[in-house]
């Protein structure tokens, strides 16, 4: 019985956990195997946070299935199921499913990307659902291939795949530095704050990140907005009802 090479390498990265370096084998059997990468790392979790995606009211993802052995000239459908006990998210209020009869590897092909779509009901803002789907083996593919490489410090599962979907936006890192400007913390703020002063969002939380100086001239020129908004009558309020206002440094 002969034996062929598979090489896989995968790099240290932030999210889930990625593999080393590992060498795998089959022989004539053919498997099925779960692709979701990021700058060629792959993963087992995806993650949709709706609160960086604007005003989006769904959004969709993918992943690849892949084939570890024989391409064929016949279409060979693969199962895929949702794992019901660990799934939190609702079908057709968080997430749609591709139909089943698309769920194969087509014929003179040696992978299917898998589209799923993603929904924003507003439960989303209070909680994080996941959806885990699971490979299982029928009449045409075992899935043998539990994960990348068993000796990694955080293993990649090859046959189970976790997408997690929220709506929230936590507090930046940088708000209690800058809070003599920027007041108490709410998303309700922030996002009135970004849209009145023309800011952008992922500036809050990675990258060039607004400096010191910038918050409060950003929070000095939304204070007298909301103060025009309060002398005519019509004061802007957060979620609880109480008046909106940034840091004592700017009023």
């Amino acid at each position: 019985m002969k034996y062929f090479p598979i090489y896989f390498f995968f790099i240290t990265a932030f999210v889930t956990g990625c593999a080393k370096s590992e060498l795998l084998h089959y022989t004539d059997e053919n498997n099925v195997y779960f692709s979701y990468t990021r700058s060629g790392t792959n993963f087992d979790t995806i993650n949709i946070n709706f609160a960086f995606r604007g005003n989006k009211t769904e959004d969709s993802t993918g992943f690849y299935v892949n084939l570890l052995g024989k391409v064929t000239a016949d279409n060979r459908l693969f199962n895929m199921i949702t794992d019901e006990v660990a799934t939190t998210a609702m079908v057709n209020k968080h997430y749609r499913l591709p139909v089943t009869d698309s769920l194969l590897i087509p014929a003179g092909a040696n992978r299917k990307l898998v589209p799923v779509k993603i929904l924003r009901p507003s439960d989303l803002r209070e909680k994080t659902v996941s959806l885990f789907l699971k490979l299982s083996p029928n009449n045409n593919f075992q899935t043998n291939m539990g994960v990348y490489n068993y000796a990694a410090t955080n293993v990649v599962s090859a046959t189970n795949l976790e997408i997690i979907i929220s709506d929230i936006l936590p507090k930046p890192d940088l708000w209690d530095n800058n809070s003599s400007a920027l007041g108490t913390y709410s998303r309700k703020k922030l996002e009135l704050l970004i849209a009145n002063q023309s800011l952008v969002l992922t500036r809050f939380y990675s990258g060039t990140l607004y400096s010191t100086t910038q918050l409060a001239n950003y929070a000095r020129q939304f204070q007298a907005y909301l103060n025009s908004r309060k002398d005519a009558g019509d004061p802007v309020t957060e979620e609880d009802g109480t008046e909106m206002k940034m840091g004592p440094a700017v009023q």
